[in-house]
């Protein structure tokens, strides 16, 4: 963790001096058969900015895309784990609540928030405090949460279905099919507008069966996913109606049955939401 946060500060040095130094370049050139005794110092102060940035760009993209070893531990971990069905979904999700219940510090599951235009509101982390563990269903979400070959450790928006109806801690499968009958009408539907931030946005009862379901725009950590990546569309989250934002469940409160589940469903997601 500590290479990836260096390697990003170097990328986003890297990248600021090499702006400056494109400014005092183009200045340089453009001001070049003035008189003014500062313009050659332009082009000496521009050159080593430029050659500064050539350096740290690279070296800062490769330390903060390559795999950590706590990926690769999880890899280890989880890949091998057998296929796992679950029974009692409600047993499942009991459990995790109360080990999230037993956290002593509630802090410790925030995260940086990728300041896009309109984030705030899924980012106010009081419903980490105030919120329920629910089960969620991702309907869909931008294509880098379901790949594995280079690791964004910053968030990834998706849009996410999730219920305070104590009818789906044992039928969260029905999210799913609700997920389904809501991207099957994207085109004509809040989905189709994947530039803007929404949350609680109450399904319809024709959509739903009269459950109260609600659909909200997240912001997903993936190091809270036990492989990094979305690997299912059901998964643990900390919501309620009454808070502006959602949260996936950090991973270290799910049952050892459910990650097994989650991690050889096999799901290839539905992409959409944002270009990141």
């Amino acid at each position: 963790m500590k290479n990836r946060k260096l390697g990003l500060c170097m990328y986003i040095i890297g990248g600021a001096l090499l702006v400056v130094a494109a400014v005092l370049l183009i200045a340089y050139f453009g001001l070049k058969t003035s008189d003014d005794q500062d313009v050659p110092a332009m082009l000496w102060s521009g050159i080593p900015m430029a050659v500064a940035a050539i350096v740290l760009l690279p070296v800062g993209y490769f330390l903060s895309t390559r795999p950590n070893q706590e990926l690769k531990e999880r890899f280890l971990k989880y890949y091998a784990l057998p296929k796992t069905d679950i029974s009692d979904f409600a047993a499942e999700i009991s459990n995790m609540r109360g080990a999230y219940a037993a956290e002593k510090d509630p802090a410790s599951n925030r995260f940086f928030i990728r300041p896009f235009a309109g984030s705030g509101c899924v980012s106010d982390f009081g419903v980490l405090t105030r919120g329920k563990v629910v089960w969620g269903c991702i309907v869909q979400a931008n294509q880098t949460l379901y790949q594995n070959r280079r690791i964004d450790l910053l968030t990834v928006p998706a849009v996410i279905l999730y219920s305070p109806d104590p009818f789906f801690d044992a039928d969260p499968l029905e999210l799913k099919a609700i997920s389904e009958r809501l991207f099957a009408g994207k085109e004509g539907n809040f989905l189709r507008n994947e530039s803007i931030f929404f949350t609680n946005k109450r399904l319809s009862d024709s959509l739903t069966g009269g459950r109260e379901v609600y659909a909200s725009c997240i912001m997903v950590y993936r190091p809270h996913l036990p492989l990094y990546m979305a690997t299912d569309e059901l998964l643990p989250v900390v919501a309620s109606p009454a808070e502006t934002s959602v949260f996936a469940l950090n991973c270290k409160y799910w049952t050892k049955d459910f990650v097994a589940y989650y991690v050889n469903s096999g799901s290839a997601g539905k992409d959409g939401l944002f270009e990141v």
